[in-house]
């Protein structure tokens, strides 16, 4: 606009008003133009906030939202840690489909871009790298063995999704808009929610949240004092606020084959025993073994605190890989299905031993001394001796038994087999052939220390081809679902049943999960009580 002006100033002094040459000594007004409003330069701050106001107003945006996902956590953390959540039953399909969907939702908008870079080159980069380590890490689990049962593609799926949301999450939170950038930073919880409750679905490893919080224990030795006492079961001089541990018991006596209290747990004269089993904290020491394992649980039945405890028999309990003890009471509905056959047999059911085999939730025994530990011993030596002497009852091999799902069902086969006088009876539920961690290979060295003759040692088929096994009981079962147990289940019954013993074989519902074991020990209960002793 100024150089306009000056041009048109210049052109006014050499030139008249009509164009011609003004005359030689005239002298020109210079003339003004009026500005022209579109023109006029407008100060920013006036009409806009300045550089500064907005990111100003960003920084707040960003850190309220910090704040208030900060306390949402916080606040879920403390609901989860006081047992707000525990009863949430996370077996509900209406509770993951509802989480799946909101992840896939989630997922999918934070992808939501019509940037060119993103769709041609970060996109379709995100979704190859997820799946290529999805593949990656699926096939290293199953070359080494820590995966030998079959999941679902849908799983896999879910697993994928989730990285896909991990890997995605800084790009978009460093590209785009507040929207996006919220629903990536929602999708990675949500899709591993996804992926963890589609798996918890297929297995039943955790019916509530406070299972898979690890808030369902077994209840300490204070609170089954109150709780027996409330009944009038147990006298002041049981139990004592001891646990069953090993180091003491009843009032602070030392346990040893000395000890002998043969009031505990009989309740007073006139009283009644508790209308449903407890749950008690049970630690058997290692004192043969010396093998470094969990502490376990017992369950103890009505009968337990009346003068009939003697007569009761013992089943151990052995869980999976991976597992805990807390398995078969929680996810296995072991203890409500002794309640169950209690109540319908005036108070008296087995005694139910839940002992740890592995020592950790990924390790895996197979319940054989080898370089994991002695577990065969731990289980075969140390667990009868300890529970004999804390429960005071008598250890009579053809009144206890050994019953496991998965690679516990491995485990009770092959405990039953060579420890015949310390089991009479043993319950393999979807177990394999032979102690196994994915080939023959592997499992030489893994768990006999590359000794092929232990490892034949612990061979079922094996076993059952050398010896006879009169008196010795024996199930067999797997979930229809679950065609490679299922003939190994078959092939073992067969063998059994060539030499001698008691063989019961069935096939139960669902796959190879926790619904099936769960509802095979229910069907086998009532027969394996009677042929433990209970009528």
């Amino acid at each position: 606009m100024a150089r306009i002006t000056t041009e048109l100033l210049r052109w006014r002094t050499t030139a008249g008003v009509d164009g011609h040459a003004a005359p030689a000594g005239a002298t020109m007004k210079p003339v003004t133009i009026p500005p022209n409003p579109s023109h006029v330069a407008v100060d920013p701050r006036a009409t806009a906030p300045s550089q500064t106001g907005r990111a100003r107003a960003a920084t707040l945006w960003r850190a309220g939202t910090a704040a208030s996902a900060t306390a949402v956590l916080a606040g879920t953390l403390y609901a989860a840690g006081t047992g707000r959540f525990d009863r949430i039953p996370l077996l509900d399909p209406v509770l993951a489909v509802t989480v799946e969907a909101l992840a896939a939702l989630a997922l999918v908008g934070s992808w939501m871009s019509r940037q060119r870079r993103w769709l041609t080159v970060l996109l379709p980069a995100v979704v190859a790298l997820s799946t290529a380590v999805t593949a990656i890490v699926a096939a290293l689990l199953r070359l080494t063995g820590t995966v030998t049962d079959a999941y679902p593609a849908s799983f896999a799926l879910w697993v994928g999704m989730a990285l896909a949301a991990l890997i995605s999450l800084p790009v978009v939170v460093t590209r785009a808009g507040a929207l996006r950038r919220w629903a990536a930073g929602t999708a990675v919880p949500l899709t591993l929610s996804g992926a963890l409750l589609l798996m918890n679905n297929e297995y039943g490893v955790w019916p509530t949240a406070g299972d898979l919080l690890g808030r369902t224990e077994a209840v300490n030795a204070q609170v089954l004092n109150t709780q027996v006492l409330n009944t009038h079961a147990l006298n002041a001089h049981t139990l004592n606020g001891k646990a069953l541990n090993g180091r003491t018991l009843s009032g602070g006596k030392a346990l040893d084959s000395g000890v002998r209290d043969d009031r505990m747990p009989n309740p007073p004269p006139g009283m009644l025993p508790p209308a449903r089993g407890i749950l008690v904290a049970l630690d058997p020491p290692a004192v043969s073994s010396h093998f470094a394992h969990r502490p376990g649980s017992a369950y103890l039945p009505p009968a337990y605190f009346t003068p009939a405890r003697t007569e009761l028999p013992v089943i151990v309990m052995l869980p999976g890989t991976p597992g805990g003890t807390m398995q078969w009471p929680t996810s296995g509905k072991a203890t409500a299905t002794a309640d169950a056959y209690a109540a319908a047999h005036h108070g008296r059911a087995p005694i139910l031993v839940f002992v740890d085999p592995n020592g950790s939730a990924t390790a895996d025994t197979e319940c054989v001394d080898g370089p994991q530990g002695n577990a065969e011993t731990y289980l075969t030596v140390d667990v009868p001796a300890f529970v004999t002497a804390a429960l005071r009852i008598p250890h009579v091999a053809s009144r206890w038994a050994v019953a496991g799902f998965s690679a516990g069902g491995t485990c009770a086969v092959d405990l039953a087999l060579r420890h015949p006088n310390t089991f009479r009876h043993f319950v393999d539920l979807a177990g394999d052939i032979c102690p196994n961690l994915g080939n023959r290979a592997q499992t030489r060295v893994a768990l006999f220390g590359g000794s092929w003759g232990a490892m034949e040692d612990h061979d079922p088929l094996r076993l059952l081809r050398t010896r006879r096994y009169e008196g010795v009981t024996g199930w067999f079962a797997a979930g229809v679902e679950d065609v490679g147990k299922l003939r190994v289940s078959r092939r073992l019954a067969a063998a059994a049943s060539r030499r001698g013993l008691i063989v019961h074989e069935f096939t139960g519902v669902a796959g190879h999960n926790w619904q099936f074991a769960s509802y095979a020990f229910g069907r086998v209960l009532p027969e394996l009580s009677g042929d433990l002793g209970l009528r």
